[in-house]
């Protein structure tokens, strides 16, 4: 009898470790199940919307390209040809104040030339300035003196208005895209009967779109050194593109 107890009391407690061992496992389970769910809510409980804001710009500098093209019967006059007129064009610049860092010459090319039969005749010498003209009041004078240095030697390949400060337009284009991002997404998280949290994460992209001015000038459009060329510098456009994750409350 006694011994069969001894066995009874010894089966119960092993019956008893089991279910609780049983029970502390799937609790740990549930637990870890619950875990993950949650961490999976958090993660996904977020919403992705992109704004846009542009704001408008005056022009306040242009660049302007310069083609000095010269064609002789060798290379090394052709090479001094080419150094005087681009000499000359450099001076005239300078006398408008475009000079140092504000003057490049962006390329140079020496090509045989060809005469209408097809047969050589020459060389060709091609070298393209650049220059950085500001304020705009004074680039068109500084064009014509430019484009007129050389007889016909020059002419103008391009010119491109640009604003040289524009973070107080920048400034005011993101405020523009954040809040257009931010009404967007209050309309998603309103709609699906949530509220906008903390914000997870902001990404831009900003696009100044350089405004080209389409016409070429030679010595013969821009007549004579005294008229300063006519330029327009309209506006420009300074756009944000904003992209914001915010959490869902």
């Amino acid at each position: 009898m006694w011994t069969d107890s001894k066995h009874r009391i010894r089966w119960t407690a092993a019956v008893v470790m089991a279910i609780a061992a049983a029970g502390l496992a799937i609790a740990l389970v549930a637990s870890g199940g619950h875990q993950a769910a949650a961490a999976t809510a958090t993660s996904d409980d977020l919403v992705t919307v992109s704004g846009v804001g542009t704001v408008q710009g005056v022009p306040d500098q242009l660049t302007a390209t310069f083609d000095v093209h010269v064609t002789r019967s060798s290379v090394q006059g052709v090479l001094d040809a080419e150094a005087s007129s681009v000499h000359r064009v450099l001076s005239a610049l300078s006398r408008h104040g475009v000079n140092g860092v504000h003057v490049q010459t962006t390329s140079l090319a020496l090509n045989q030339h060809y005469d209408n039969h097809g047969r050589p005749d020459g060389y060709d010498a091609i070298e393209t300035v650049s220059a950085q003209i500001s304020p705009l009041r004074t680039a068109g004078a500084a064009i014509s003196a430019a484009a007129t240095a050389s007889g016909n030697d020059v002419s103008v390949d391009g010119l491109t208005f640009d604003i040289a400060d524009d973070k107080s337009l920048l400034s005011q284009a993101r405020a523009q895209a954040f809040a257009d991002a931010k009404d967007r997404a209050q309309q998603y998280a309103g709609l699906t009967g949530r509220a906008l949290g903390q914000v997870a994460k902001v990404s831009e992209v900003v696009q100044t779109a350089q405004q080209p001015y389409p016409q070429r000038y030679s010595a013969d459009l821009a007549a004579s050194a005294a008229k300063a060329v006519p330029l327009r510098p309209g506006e420009q456009p300074v756009t944000v593109n904003v992209t914001v994750v915010w959490r869902l409350r």
